[in-house]
C-alpha cells in the first residue's frame, strides 16, 4: 500500500509539473493560447486514456468472477419454497422497486406486498431489503 501511494504521488507530481511549465510558458508569451490549449487538451486525453486502461479496465477485470456466478441456472429447489407471488415480490425487489411500485406493477395493495416480503424475509433468515437481496443473489435464487 506504501508502494502504492508513493507511486500515484509520484504520477500527480510529474503531471502537475509538466502542466505548471506548461503555463509558466504561456504566461511568458513564449506560447501561443492555441498551442497551449492543444496541448493541454491532449495531456487530458492521454491521462484520461492511461486511466480508463490501468483503472477501470483492472476494475472491470476483478469483477470477472462476479458475473460467472450470475450466469449458473436458478436454484429451482430452493426457489419452490416460495409461493408464486412471493417469487414475483423477490424478483421486483432485486430490480430494485419501492414497495408501492411493486404493488402497482403486481396490482396488489401496499400491506400485501409488506405481507409478501416479510415472508420472504423469513424463508431467507434476513431482516431488511437489502440482506433479502443479497442472500437471494448467493442462494442463486434470482437473476
Amino acid at each position: 500500500m506504501k508502494w502504492l501511494v508513493i507511486r500515484y504521488g509520484l504520477v500527480l507530481f510529474v503531471i502537475l509539473s509538466v502542466f505548471k511549465y506548461l503555463e509558466f510558458q504561456f504566461f511568458s508569451h513564449k506560447l501561443p493560447l492555441e498551442i497551449y490549449i492543444a496541448i493541454v487538451s491532449t495531456l487530458f486525453l492521454l491521462v484520461g486514456f492511461l486511466f480508463a486502461k490501468y483503472w477501470l479496465f483492472k476494475k472491470m477485470s476483478e469483477n470477472e468472477p462476479l458475473n460467472e456466478t450470475a450466469e449458473r441456472p436458478i436454484d429451482l429447489q430452493k426457489l419452490s419454497e416460495f409461493s408464486q407471488r412471493e417469487q414475483q415480490v423477490l424478483q421486483l425487489l432485486c430490480y430494485g422497486y419501492a414497495n408501492k411500485e411493486i404493488a402497482k406493477s403486481l396490482n396488489i395493495s401496499a400491506n400485501t406486498v409488506k405481507t409478501h416480503l416479510s415472508r420472504v424475509f423469513k424463508k431467507l433468515d434476513v431482516h431488511n431489503r437489502t440482506e433479502a437481496l443479497s442472500e437471494a443473489k448467493a442462494l442463486n435464487l434470482v437473476t
